[in-house]
């Protein structure tokens, strides 16, 4: 498609659930961008759920969005064989691609812009019926793939696949033989601004000790985010300090996400440490992020996480797993770890017994986010749709 602008567009955004998890935030980070740079009109579609978290409604008024589309949960996973449950499972996917092809076309969309897996097999699988002109696979983090016969038409259906980290691209070349002329790789851009809030009120507000240095976690409560690691290393070096822990999260989201919240509720009072660690749901991660003095990400798998970007812009120094994306975002840091109990205490230990390392590594973080623009993705993302 030759001299594709957002410019003045009908963009319908495709997302999974209506909550503020890293994809979201960038989703709707997305949104505002082009309804502000490029006068577009954004419409939200939510593939997954009919649920809405107030946290994702603030931000929606913030961007001036009031509406959002629901579909109710598909039902896509169709294996490639034959048999009566298989045929059964094939219908309910018709019948769901059906009434969302039919609700995105009232729309009157010109690109779905799709977030994560599941909503971009979606968009591949129906743009062209949309009245769409084009979408892209659009994987953010790694998330698990269903390797099932519809995922299959829908990545040979997509105009280009679109990574934020390498590693994101290695199921399309490897399992699905993806032509590389179809992978792309493009990190994402920083969704937030930064709003600068008084640190000792907000302490406050938390139930924070005044004189405390705060190592925070930001990150869904899935079994992929290790909040446990981060928890057990923790209590190694807690007791007797002014050390405080904070975790966000939100233990809402579903049945899984509530159950990890409890579960770390035990973990903390079994390492008898209730009064050192915050365990937070539904708070602003401005306000969280405005209190941290170390940002941690430990997990199993990242893609270019949107949270150590957001660390980085507040000038926070940061420890993170050494997963591809958060190499590539910090480059050379000696900050990035296995996922090892002890190095994790060490690494702490270090930024805590030193001011000067702290600051350094704050200021070094700040300025290397401060080239990840949303104009030079735009840009980029703009030259991918028009090949």
């Amino acid at each position: 498609m030759a001299d594709f602008s957002f410019q003045n567009k009908n963009v319908v955004i495709l997302i999974k659930d209506a909550i503020l998890g890293g994809a979201e935030r960038q989703a709707l980070g997305f949104a505002k961008y082009i309804k502000d740079h490029y006068n577009c009109s954004v419409s939200i579609v939510v593939t997954y759920s009919n649920d809405q978290s107030d946290e994702f409604k603030s931000f929606l008024n913030e961007i001036g969005i009031d509406k959002v589309n629901y579909f109710g949960e598909p039902s896509l996973s169709v294996k490639n064989e034959l048999s009566v449950k298989n045929l059964k499972k094939g219908i309910r996917a018709l019948r769901y691609l059906i009434k969302i092809t039919l609700g995105i076309r009232k729309l009157k969309p010109d690109v779905l812009v799709p977030f994560m897996n599941g909503p971009s097999k979606i968009a591949s699988l129906i743009y062209n019926f949309t009245g769409a002109k084009n979408t892209f696979w659009h994987q953010l983090g790694l998330e698990v793939c269903f390797y099932d016969w519809l995922e299959r038409i829908a990545v040979e259906k997509s105009p280009a696949i679109i990574a934020n980290a390498e590693n994101g691209l290695q199921v399309f070349k490897e399992y699905y033989k993806v032509p590389q002329e179809k992978l792309k790789i493009l990190p994402q851009f920083l969704a937030i601004e930064k709003q600068d809030l008084d640190k000792e009120n907000l302490k406050e507000q938390l139930s924070i000790p005044k004189d405390s240095l705060i190592i925070g976690m930001i990150a869904h409560y899935r079994e992929e985010k290790y909040q446990e690691l981060l928890i057990e290393a923790f209590s190694h070096i807690a007791l007797n300090t002014n050390i405080h822990l904070v975790l966000l999260g939100n233990k809402d989201n579903n049945e899984n996400t509530l159950k990890k919240y409890n579960k770390l509720i035990e973990l903390i009072k079994k390492l008898d440490i209730e009064d050192k660690v915050s365990l937070l749901s539904g708070v602003d991660v401005h306000e969280v992020l405005n209190v941290l003095d170390i940002g941690v990400l430990v997990s199993e798998i990242e893609g270019t996480p949107n949270v150590v970007m957001e660390y980085m812009l507040y000038g926070l120094p940061v420890i993170a797993s050494n997963h591809k994306g958060c190499c590539a975002l910090l480059g050379d840091s000696p900050f990035l770890i296995p996922n090892d109990k002890n190095i994790l205490i060490q690494k702490m230990k270090e930024l805590i017994a030193n001011e000067n390392l702290r600051k350094n590594e704050g200021e070094k973080n700040a300025k290397m986010i401060s080239q990840s623009s949303a104009e030079n993705y735009f840009k980029e993302l703009q030259i991918i749709l028009n090949n």
